[in-house]
């Protein structure tokens, strides 16, 4: 049951993101060069990840006025900015949250004297039960998904239990690996963008109100509804061995069954890989059905013991996947070698495993 609504705050409920890329475009402009606009989409709703400024004296090929650039910079984007609206709808689900006694939050991957200024000047400081930005943890922003769970920390909820909603790839990225179930609601410049696997997606939070939008996810189930790590919880407990619910170290003979079981399905599926790839090297006809069967069949017996084996120190294999997707998708914008490898991009966070197996502590 979801009981509570989380708002990323740039470009979900200010449109302060179309503001920052104007005026930046505009500076590029004056000296005669083009934002880069790929590398500013894939920063989006995140920190750290492109340096407009960096780039500009880059392009420019001298050191430029840096603080009389950045003051400009910074009143053109301002004086944009104070003429924007809270975005289409989002007060009607305040409202809505209101009423249906749902608590509300942001968890932004700003700082908070950006968020609370912001808040306090549209007025909505206290339609939030709590506000989570980047400085209450560590600095990490988005894709990363700390800012999200400090929020649920915050509301005293499990992930099951919310609902975000996000404007951008790196912010549902981080939605997604703390376990929430997401709802995409891109705007002018993210519309743009590529999401990979958004929960469910709407134009305009206008387009569809809170309670239709609830029943949605009620209806087709949040992600844990859909969980490899569920399922295997279930077997588990169909054959009378429940896995633990929370961090456990588990005994020597565990860990060699455990091991012996991952060996045992790989050595499965490189046979029938070997077979397959004989036969392609021998000229044979391979039907790709007759095939392939097989192989997926031992791929997914392997998966289902590297889920198992997850699990079975209680540790969310859910999360886990879910992180290290977190960690691979953001170098889907980095820069690739010669040969086609893809790099880790400037800002990169490799997947934080440790945070996952630390919350699992009783």
């Amino acid at each position: 049951m979801i009981k509570a609504i989380i708002f990323d705050f740039d470009g979900t409920i200010l449109d302060s993101e179309i503001t920052e890329y104007l005026s930046w475009k505009e500076t590029y402009a004056s000296f005669g060069q083009e934002l880069p606009q790929d590398a500013w989409l894939n920063s989006i709703g995140g920190v750290g990840l492109f340096h407009p400024y960096q780039k500009l004296e880059e392009l420019v090929g001298r050191p430029l006025e840096k603080e009389t650039i950045l003051k400009e910079r910074w009143q053109r984007d301002w004086s944009m900015l104070v003429q924007q609206p809270v975005m289409p709808g989002v007060m009607d689900y305040l409202q809505t949250a209101r009423q249906l006694g749902l608590k509300t939050a942001v968890a932004s991957s700003s700082a908070h004297d950006w968020v609370d200024r912001n808040l306090e000047r549209l007025g909505l400081m206290d339609q939030f039960d709590t506000i989570c930005c980047r400085d209450d943890v560590g600095g990490k922003s988005k894709p990363a998904p700390d800012v999200y769970r400090a929020t649920l920390a915050a509301l005293h909820i499990s992930a099951e239990e919310a609902l975000a909603i996000e404007d951008s790839p790196n912010g549902m990225v981080a939605a997604q690996a703390a376990g929430i179930f997401c709802v995409v609601v891109p705007n002018e410049l993210t519309s743009q963008m590529q999401f990979a696997q958004p929960d469910y997606r709407i134009t305009s939070l206008a387009d569809m109100p809170l309670k239709q939008l609830l029943t949605y996810v009620s209806a087709n189930g949040a992600p844990f509804l859909n969980s490899n790590a569920k399922r295997i919880r279930e077997f588990h407990a169909a054959v009378g061995s429940p896995l633990p619910s929370s961090l456990t170290m588990r005994d020597a003979e565990h860990l060699a069954l455990r091991h012996r079981l991952i060996a045992e399905e790989y050595e499965e599926v490189t046979a029938v890989y070997q077979e397959i790839i004989a036969s392609l090297q021998d000229g044979k006809a391979v039907d790709p059905v007759t095939s392939l069967t097989p192989l997926v069949h031992e791929l997914a017996d392997l998966l289902y013991v590297v889920y198992g084996a997850i699990e079975s120190f209680g540790i969310d294999a859910d999360a886990v996947f879910s992180e290290v997707h977190r960690a691979n998708l953001q170098k889907a914008g980095g820069p690739r070698r010669e040969d086609g490898k893809i790099l880790k991009p400037p800002g990169w966070q490799p997947a934080d495993i440790r945070s996952i197996i630390e919350s699992r502590r009783e």
